[in-house]
C-alpha cells in the first residue's frame, strides 16, 4: 500500500513537471517566433528606409532589433527550452565543450538580454543629450562614435555575464552537466550582488533618472515642444520611455528571482520561475508592437512591408522633415536660439 501510494505520488509529480516544461517550451517557442520575425521585419524596414540609419536613436533601435532576432535564434538553441535537454544532439570534443559554456548554460541568451538592457541606457542618454545638451549632441553622437557605442554594448554585456560559462561543462557522457560549489558562501552572495547591478538595476535606474528628468524638462518648457517638429520628438521619447518601462517590467522579476536564488532563498524549475523566465524572454517580442501602438509612421511602414498592395499615404518617419521650416515655426512661437537648436536636435 506504501509503495502504491509512493508510486501515485511519483507519477504526480512527473505529470505535473512535465505539464510545466510543456508549458514552458510552448510558451518559449512562441516567444522565439515573434522574436524572430517581428524584429526581423523591423530590420527589413530599416534596409529598405536606409535614410533612417542617419539619426543616432535609430541605429540603436536597430541594434536593439537585431539583438532581440538574435535572441530569438538562441531560444531555439538553448536546450532546456524548447527542443528539451535529452532531445537536443551535442557535439563531442571541444565543439561540445563550448556549446555547453556558451549556448546550454544560458550565458548566450541571457547575454543577449543584458545587451537589450544596455542599449535602452544608451537611447535613454541619446535622448536626454538631444534635449538637454542640443549644442553636444551632434559631436557626442555622431554615426562613428554609435557605432563604436554599440560595440562597446555587445562586448561589455558579454563580460558582465562571463561567470555563467564557468557554470556547466561537458560531461562524460557527452551531456552538458552543472559545475557544483564553484562559488560558495559569501563569495558566491557578493558575485550575484554584484551581477545583479551591473546588468540590470544601475542601467535601469540611469534609464529611469534620464526619462524623468527629460519628463520634467518638456512639462516646465512647454515652448519648446508646441511645434510640429516638436511634437514628433515628444511622439518618439513617448516609444522610448513605453519601450525601457516594458523591459522593466519584464526583466525585474527574473533578475531578482535568479538574486533571491544566490542567497539560497528561491529554487530553479519552479512554476514561478518557469514564469519569470517567460517574462524576461518575452520581451524580445514585444518591441514591434509597441512602435506600432505609439508611432503611426512605424505602423503604416510595417503595414507596407506585410501587404504589398498598400497605397495609404505614409507619414514622414520623424526626424527627416525640412529642419529651414522648423526653425521658422520655432522662431514665430518665440523660441530663443538654444531652445530651438534642442528643437532640431531631438530627432
Amino acid at each position: 500500500m506504501l509503495n502504491s501510494t509512493n508510486d501515485s505520488l511519483d507519477n504526480t509529480f512527473y505529470r505535473q513537471a512535465s505539464e510545466q516544461h510543456v508549458a514552458l517550451r510552448t510558451g518559449l517557442g512562441t516567444i522565439a517566433f515573434l522574436s524572430f520575425t517581428g524584429n526581423g521585419l523591423l530590420v527589413v524596414l530599416f534596409m529598405k528606409n536606409r535614410e533612417l540609419l542617419k539619426t543616432p536613436y535609430s541605429l540603436f533601435i536597430l541594434s536593439l532589433a537585431v539583438t532581440d532576432m538574435t535572441t530569438g535564434i538562441a531560444l531555439v538553441l538553448t536546450p532546456a527550452y524548447i527542443v528539451g535537454t535529452y532531445n537536443f544532439p551535442i557535439p563531442s570534443g571541444i565543439a561540445g565543450e563550448l556549446f555547453c559554456r556558451i549556448v546550454a548554460s544560458y550565458f548566450l541568451v541571457f547575454s543577449l538580454g543584458i545587451v537589450s538592457v544596455y542599449t535602452i541606457t544608451c537611447l535613454a542618454l541619446e535622448r536626454w543629450f538631444a534635449v538637454a545638451r542640443p549644442a553636444k549632441y551632434k559631436a557626442s553622437f555622431k554615426k562613428s562614435r554609435v557605432a563604436v557605442i554599440v560595440s562597446l554594448v555587445w562586448l561589455c554585456s558579454f563580460l558582465l555575464n562571463a561567470p555563467q560559462m564557468f557554470e556547466m561543462t561537458l560531461g562524460p557522457d557527452n551531456n552538458c552537466i552543472w559545475i557544483n560549489n564553484l562559488t560558495e558562501g559569501k563569495i558566491r552572495k557578493l558575485i550575484a550582488f554584484v551581477e545583479f547591478n551591473g546588468k540590470f538595476f544601475i542601467p535601469l535606474v540611469v534609464t529611469s533618472i534620464a526619462f524623468i528628468n527629460l519628463g520634467l524638462r518638456v512639462r516646465h518648457s512647454p515652448a519648446l515642444f508646441k511645434t510640429n517638429h516638436g511634437q514628433a520628438g515628444i511622439r518618439l521619447l513617448r516609444m522610448c520611455v513605453t519601450t525601457a518601462v516594458v523591459l522593466g517590467i519584464c526583466w525585474f522579476p527574473n533578475q531578482l528571482y535568479y538574486l533571491l536564488f544566490k542567497f539560497d532563498l528561491t529554487y530553479m524549475d519552479t512554476p514561478i520561475h518557469h514564469f519569470t523566465v517567460i517574462m524576461c524572454m518575452g520581451n524580445s517580442c514585444v518591441n514591434p508592437f509597441i512602435y506600432c501602438a505609439t508611432n503611426k509612421a512605424y505602423r503604416e511602414r510595417f503595414i507596407g512591408i506585410l501587404c504589398p498592395c498598400y497605397k495609404g499615404v505614409v507619414t514622414p518617419l520623424e526626424g527627416h522633415s525640412d529642419l529651414g521650416n522648423r526653425s521658422q515655426v520655432s522662431r514665430a512661437r518665440g523660441v530663443d536660439a538654444k531652445d530651438n537648436l534642442a528643437v532640431e536636435s531631438i530627432m
